[in-house]
């Protein structure tokens, strides 16, 4: 699918359409796919390297590959820490873990590799099948949030007099949205729509304010400050960026000593009760990080740390020290990876981030407003290496590429 049918011998168009067909689901779905099953995210992402690597080898351009060089060095890097700390981790799940990110890594490689090797035109199809796909996700989530989510409990079987307005249930489908909208955005923005792109972050935001997810809201809140800002120096921006991951990786540990062992925040009348748990989280998380500061507690530890005697404010401490993640990705990766995986997965980040300088100038702020909405939401919310949550994550990326590869309304 990765080039013009019209160019085909007839015995190579039925696959090359199959190609076609299964690329244009993937991207109409993606929408209504967040807004209805959030958890089917990493199907969507297996597809995605199904489809990449079978229209790169169609096209003879694996060779594409071989240009994500640097970042696969530190990807593979990390990931191998990764599997070597299974063997030290309490996590009975550890090793599929190691899986699940690695999928998710290889989709970022040949999702990319392979959106960078289609056609315009082709490119164009995707990104109109991706929009329709988005627009009628934030419509259904919309209609359901109104109607008190009743497809939400038909699928997931949830009771009628269960809150889930207040559940993850609908949680997971608003910070899916806080960031597709951003590659949506740019997309509209390119096919000279510049006035829908702006809307569409802006009418989101506004409607996170209905929603129960702070999260989602303070992830839209913050990728709009950023696009803004960007508008007036992508430069100055993304330098900000690349000190506030630095900042956020080196000073996460003693930040949130100081926020629960001597500010006290935990117990802090003025925030609300799910803020002081969760800076009790992080205190606990920190002081099980400093007892393994090179190569951590392993990978996924976060969820099997056994108590040792530690007592909660919030409740009881059963099985598990945490609530299955320390809801910080910079703090969860220095438990269970220590200094080196968060030397690694800084190296990571700022080559993503960085790597925004290579779209044309009127696109870097929709992929800094994306990169910081997911900077503000893995802060605070999810645990950093759940599946849904990263191919969620990889799947706006993938769309931000997507609609750079479409041609211009100018075009």
């Amino acid at each position: 699918m990765a080039f013009s049918l019209s160019r085909l011998d007839s015995s190579r168009a039925l696959p090359d359409s199959i190609l076609a067909v299964l690329a244009g689901l993937a991207a109409a779905l993606l929408g209504p796919l967040a807004a209805m099953a959030p958890r089917g995210l990493p199907v969507w992402a297996i597809l995605v390297i199904l489809i990449g690597l079978a229209g790169l080898a169609r096209r003879d351009a694996l060779g594409r590959l071989q240009r994500a060089l640097p970042g696969l060095a530190v990807v593979g890097a990390f990931l191998l820490l990764a599997a070597a700390s299974v063997t030290w981790s309490p996590s009975s799940r550890a090793g599929l873990t190691v899986v699940e990110i690695g999928y998710v890594a290889l989709g970022a490689l040949v999702g990319g590799a392979w959106l960078s090797s289609l056609p315009g035109v082709e490119a164009r199809r995707l990104v109109q099948l991706f929009l329709a796909g988005t627009f009628v996700g934030i419509a259904v989530f919309a209609a359901e949030a109104a109607l008190d989510f009743p497809l939400h409990r038909w699928w997931n079987r949830v009771p009628a007099d269960f809150p889930i307005a207040d559940s993850n249930v609908p949680k997971r489908t608003a910070a899916l949205l806080c960031l597709l909208v951003w590659p949506a955005a740019m997309a509209l923005d390119r096919g000279g729509r510049r006035g829908v792109a702006l809307l569409l972050p802006l009418g989101y935001a506004a409607a996170c304010l209905l929603l129960t997810s702070r999260s989602a809201m303070m992830g839209i809140a913050v990728g709009v400050a950023v696009f803004l800002l960007s508008c007036a120096s992508v430069r100055a921006v993304r330098a900000a960026l690349g000190v506030v991951l630095a900042l956020a990786f080196a000073g996460v540990l003693p930040a949130v000593l100081l926020f629960d062992r001597v500010l006290d925040l935990d117990a802090a009348t003025w925030l609300f009760r799910s803020a002081q748990h969760r800076v009790e989280i992080w205190g606990m998380a920190a002081e099980r990080a400093l007892e393994t500061p090179f190569f951590g507690q392993g990978i996924d530890a976060s969820r099997a740390l056994m108590p040792e005697g530690e007592v909660s404010r919030f409740g009881t401490i059963t099985d598990s020290l945490l609530p299955l993640h320390p809801h910080n990705a910079f703090l969860q990766v220095w438990l269970e990876l220590g200094g080196l995986g968060a030397a690694l997965a800084l190296a990571a980040a700022l080559l993503l981030l960085f790597g925004t300088a290579r779209l044309e100038e009127r696109e870097q702020p929709f992929a800094l407003a994306l990169f910081a909405s997911g900077l503000a939401m893995v802060s605070t919310a999810y645990g950093i290496w759940q599946a849904w949550w990263m191919a969620g994550i990889l799947s706006a990326g993938l769309m931000l590429r997507l609609a750079a590869r479409a041609p211009a309304h100018d075009d």
